[in-house]
């Protein structure tokens, strides 16, 4: 496509030269027929040097820039549309089911539903229209699926569980495994028997080997529109609310509850029995002791406001630096000391 074209599909305005664009590149092996993009100000050094045939740029950047811009509100929600653009979506499986899948006669699938090779569906499963269901999934009894759910290879939704529409696990996800749960009795660990389920609303996404656990009793509840990425842990009777987005290896202990809105960082960890409320940020690598306001930000082990956190991260930086002049100034009181009067 021609930038020109790119410009208007994402409501841009092309600046410089027209060019023909093929594919996408990031901007340091970006050739003249690639289309890349800068979504932060900070790498607009690299505009220099790049041979990209056109950018994504924002509309109020300022950089010097030898090559064609697409000035947009946000280059990044642009790039997801020029990505659908220049890349043919993936292949669908046709509706049916694979000779090599067990289907219990007892489940129901819904009208247009692909099931794909070595998956088994157990008996009482009700999925809904238009769902694909990837090979070597594995669905157990009375759980339920919406319409237009996908389930990609190796994804496990557990007996009861239930998943709304337009839901898409990625590979090995898991959805309703028991969670951690043990009594010491006698000496020994006594396994909890977990009693209740996970329930999964509309159009949540569950990134590839994340975890959620059933519930003891009662459920496990991920909210509308929420996006989890790759290697989340989410314990038993957690709550997330709509629209929250958790990055890789977050970890939310048992009983968690995470308000609508949440945006939680990478490798960030809660201790469980906590509210994380509306609209907070957690950072990576954070450690969530205790409740968060709606609306801030935290970030550090403990998580503190992240203004406090990122003080204590510049005094700890000047350690070294104050424990040298707290030696130099013990030296020359030392030596005051020993004068003779």
């Amino acid at each position: 496509m021609l930038a020109s074209e790119l410009a208007r599909l994402v409501g841009g305005r092309l600046e410089g030269e027209d060019a023909e664009l093929e594919a996408v590149a990031p901007l340091e092996g970006a050739g003249p027929g690639d289309l890349s993009f800068l979504h932060s100000a900070r790498y607009a050094d690299r505009l220099t040097t790049t041979s990209a045939g056109a950018v994504l740029v924002a509309e109020d950047l300022t950089a010097d820039c030898n090559r064609p811009l697409i000035r947009v509100a946000d280059p990044y929600a642009a790039l997801a549309i020029v990505l659908d653009a220049l890349y043919p979506p993936e292949e669908t499986p046709p509706p049916g089911v694979h000779p090599l899948a067990v289907v219990d006669p007892g489940a129901e699938l819904g009208e247009g539903v692909a099931v794909g090779p070595l998956t088994v569906i157990e008996k009482g499963v009700v999925i809904g229209t238009g769902s694909i269901i990837g090979a070597r999934v594995f669905i157990g009894h009375d759980a339920v699926l919406g319409s237009e759910c996908r389930l990609h290879p190796g994804s496990v939704v557990y007996r009861r569980c239930r998943l709304g529409d337009r839901v898409e696990l990625l590979a090995n996800a898991v959805v309703g495994s028991d969670g951690f749960g043990h009594a010491r009795i006698d000496g020994v660990w006594k396994k909890i028997p977990h009693r209740g389920i996970a329930v999964l609303e509309d159009d949540v996404l569950v990134g590839a080997g994340s975890t959620i656990d059933r519930a003891t009793f009662g459920e496990t509840r991920i909210g509308r529109g929420t996006k989890i990425d790759n290697l989340v842990m989410v314990a038993h009777n957690c709550t997330i609310g709509p629209d929250t987005a958790l990055a890789a290896q977050a970890g939310l202990a048992g009983s968690t509850t995470i308000g609508s809105g949440v945006q939680v960082g990478g490798q960030a960890g809660f201790s469980g029995h906590i509210t994380v409320h509306d609209g907070a940020v957690i950072g990576a690598q954070s450690g969530v002791d205790k409740d968060v306001p709606a609306g801030t930000y935290v970030f550090g082990y403990p998580a503190r406001p992240h203004r406090e956190a990122f003080g204590m991260l510049a005094a700890l930086n000047r350690l070294p630096e104050l424990r040298r002049r707290i030696r130099d100034l013990e030296r020359r009181l030392a030596d005051l000391e020993d004068r003779p009067e």
